[in-house]
């Protein structure tokens, strides 16, 4: 089966009633653990920000400050606009829509509002930017730092959000896997072939090598664009041989893992395309759910 096909199976597992609220029980309540994580240790990780800021020049801040508040702006405007939406229109849409689809319709709908912005945003991006950074210019050095600092500490509990919720999901994700095997390949069987260990190991490894060069790659957060790519690069590693090895360890062999685990080419598109909707909010707690289904389908149909 070709990965377009795979893709679209993986997006309708994933707008599925039971997957929508698998991902509503993990991600909502992981939001608040952190949320009360970050209350609880945000002078710390606040101080440390500003600390290594201020080693940074006022000209490269102001250029990563109007990249970084235009991105926090394009966070708000995709949230308002899919409120003023659903204020709207909630009435006439819950009446052609059934209360199962309402959910999927929902992620359908913020994921398109997040692309026509992004759209708008790169058409525009020269206007925004030139505008944001006359506006910074205004501020004193001490006043940006602070902003800086505080976007760069939620940036920091944002990571730590993302990767737990990507091990909840890894680690609990037989359920909804076992229902999608059965429905659509007739499987009732698992074959466990990789020891708890060996996947402990992968995890822990791509965990420490995440988070170092997290640290490592810090100074490129302030490279406009730069930073997007270097943060999804790095929770595409995260993610795309422990996902690979949580989907295929269930139901294939060692010898049909061995044969996959040459296709590394596609192991990085299908985590790439889960990283990628992290950066989409409220969307992203269905990224888990749909990097596994994606992974689970494509060693199903390619395991021989």
């Amino acid at each position: 089966m070709k990965l377009s096909s795979i893709f679209l199976k993986s997006v309708n597992d994933t707008l599925s009633w039971s997957i929508v609220k698998l991902a509503l029980v993990v991600g909502i309540p992981l939001a608040f653990i952190w949320i009360g994580l970050g209350n609880l240790f945000w002078d710390s990780v606040f101080s440390l920000s500003s600390h290594f800021i201020s080693w940074i020049p006022f000209s490269i801040l102001k250029s990563n400050a109007a990249f970084l508040i235009g991105g926090f702006v394009w966070f708000l405007v995709v949230l308002a606009t899919y409120a003023i939406i659903i204020a709207l229109f909630n009435v006439p849409i819950s009446k052609m829509i059934s209360p199962k689809k309402y959910e999927a319709f929902s992620v359908v709908l913020l994921i398109l509002i997040s692309i026509g912005w992004t759209l708008f945003a790169i058409e525009n991006w020269d206007l925004v930017y030139k505008e944001l950074a006359k506006l910074l210019t205004w501020f004193p050095f001490q006043t940006l730092q602070d902003g800086v600092a505080w976007l760069l500490s939620m940036l920091v509990f944002y990571n730590l959000y993302i990767v737990s919720m990507y091990i909840v999901v890894m680690i609990f994700n037989k359920p909804f896997l076992k229902i999608i095997a059965l429905r659509d390949y007739g499987i009732e069987y698992e074959t466990n072939s990789i020891e708890t260990s060996r996947f402990i190991k992968t995890v822990c490894k791509d965990l420490g090598i995440f988070f170092i060069f997290l640290i490592l790659s810090f100074p490129l957060f302030f490279v406009p664009f730069v930073n997007i790519l270097i943060q999804l690069i790095l929770w595409t590693w995260f993610i795309k041989e422990s996902y690979f090895l949580s989907a295929a360890s269930t139901y294939a062999t060692k010898e049909e893992i061995e044969s996959l685990s040459e296709h590394g080419s596609i192991k990085w598109f299908i985590a790439f395309l889960g990283s990628f909707l992290n950066l989409l909010p409220i969307v992203n707690i269905f990224a888990p759910f749909f990097t596994q289904t994606m992974f689970f389908h494509w060693v199903m149909q390619n395991r021989k």
